[in-house]
């Protein structure tokens, strides 16, 4: 028994050795048990930050529009994207450090590049509610813009932000274009546009018709200069009246022949008067009744005013043959053949004048009626097509044609090229109105419409 107890010890003793071992093999650490000790961290204070700008954020582009009021904004909206008219613009950083950054000043510096005007902090700023950004984490910082106090301008700058811990400042760069609102260049356009046409309606036809209104004005200052009764002067303004509808009417080609009758016969009642005097003068030589003539002068004056040339014409010859019939004294200076010669002319005139005709009216029974209607509606009838035409067709494309010109000349001139518009008004708005004077598309499509004047 004694001789077995030591071969089954030593397996247990070779067993607690490394055990032993092990445990001698770790030292204590500043007194204490090594199952309590805690082996401290090295960090690293005061990290330099690592912001760094997303796409889009690290150069800063805008084209924007300082529109005014409730209209100008509405048609801005049509017209041009809707990045033109924000209020703010969000500026994204990538924090990609373990610890969060302080920012410790922002600013933004940004000029005119035509007018050298600085834009101040309440025009663009950035938003002062941030001033730490997270570890870890993609940061957005809105962009603030005022467009109303944003003169018409391209502006170039950067925004600045001072980092804690960072000795350089992180800078980004920003270029901004501003334009005017769209209304006020759309109605210099049109009044471009219109001015065009008006050119070109004086060339074609304003300028004959305003040569004959001159031609009316002038025999109307003659009329109102003339010797004559002022019942003579009524009548004759009349006429004058006729001619005004004939010019207004663009019936350019009657009115030299009525202008030079009313002037025949504007010389003939002022003959007539005078011939008339000089026979009240010669009363007492004349060798028969001067009342009689005078009557009969007066007479035929009041008819050549009214128009009634064949009763003047009767009248006229009458008096013809009875003075060739007397042989007064000084006849030959009372100067009767010329009233006479210019009597003749004067009535030669007035035969080329168109009197108007009145047309029998008739009247239709129900079936003419029903026929009539039954052509109206089938495109048949010559009236109903002019009356369309006239207040339907042409109205409606003359207003496409203005809407089209000032719509091409909008998208040309601003909503395309225009990202500055304003900026120099005088260069700008007269841009506008030449190019509106020079598109004559439309006076020439309304000059080949039907019933326009050539």
């Amino acid at each position: 028994m004694k001789q077995w107890l030591p071969a089954m010890l030593l397996p247990l003793v070779l067993l607690q050795a490394p055990v032993l071992a092990q445990t001698e093999s770790v030292p204590e650490v500043n007194g204490q048990n090594p199952a309590t000790a805690v082996v401290p961290q090295t960090t690293k204070p005061n990290a330099i930050p690592e912001l760094m700008p997303l796409k889009g954020t690290e150069q800063i582009r805008l084209q924007l529009v300082n529109c005014g009021g409730w209209v100008d904004c509405a048609l801005a909206r049509l017209l041009l994207p809707a990045s033109a008219y924000i209020d703010q613009r969000e500026l994204r950083f990538d924090n990609s450090t373990q610890v969060p950054v302080s920012i410790l000043n922002t600013a933004v510096v940004v000029e005119g590049d035509f007018t050298g005007y600085q834009l101040n902090n309440q025009a663009i700023s950035l938003s002062v509610d941030i001033k730490s950004l997270p570890a870890n984490q993609i940061i957005s910082i809105p962009l603030i813009l005022k467009r109303s106090v944003i003169p018409p301008d391209q502006y170039s700058g950067a925004v600045f932000l001072t980092l804690q811990n960072r000795r350089d400042r992180l800078s980004l760069p920003i270029n901004l274009s501003v334009r005017n609102g769209p209304v006020f260049p759309l109605i210099v356009l049109l009044f471009g546009v219109i001015l065009g046409r008006l050119f070109k309606y004086m060339q074609e036809r304003g300028e004959p018709q305003a040569n004959a209104l001159e031609e009316v004005y002038r025999l109307q200052a003659d009329i109102a200069g003339a010797k004559l009764e002022d019942e003579n002067k009524q009548l004759l303004a009349g006429m004058v009246t006729e001619v005004r509808t004939f010019v207004v009417r663009e019936r350019l080609d009657v009115v030299p022949t009525q202008v030079q009758t009313i002037r025949d016969r504007l010389e003939t009642l002022i003959k007539l008067q005078a011939l008339e005097d000089q026979l009240n003068q010669q009363a007492t030589t004349f060798p028969t009744d001067v009342d009689e003539y005078t009557v009969k002068i007066r007479k035929a004056r009041l008819y050549i005013a009214q128009k009634e040339d064949n009763k003047a014409k009767e009248l006229l010859e009458e008096i013809s043959s009875d003075l060739d019939s007397v042989s007064p004294r000084g006849a030959e200076d009372s100067g009767v053949e010329a009233y006479k010669r210019s009597l003749e002319e004067a009535l030669t005139a007035t035969d080329r004048i168109n009197q108007p005709t009145g047309e029998p009216k008739t009247t239709s029974s129900l079936l003419g009626k029903f026929q009539q209607l039954l052509i109206n509606l089938s495109g048949v009838s010559d009236q109903v097509r002019a009356e369309a035409t006239f207040w339907v067709v042409r109205p409606l494309l003359s207003l496409t044609l203005l809407v089209g010109l000032s719509a091409m000349g909008i998208s040309s001139l601003y909503i395309e090229n225009g990202t500055t518009f304003g900026a120099r008004p005088f260069a700008d708005y007269l841009g506008l109105i030449l190019w509106g004077l020079s598109a004559d598309v439309a006076s020439r499509s309304l000059s080949n419409l039907p019933g326009a004047k050539q």
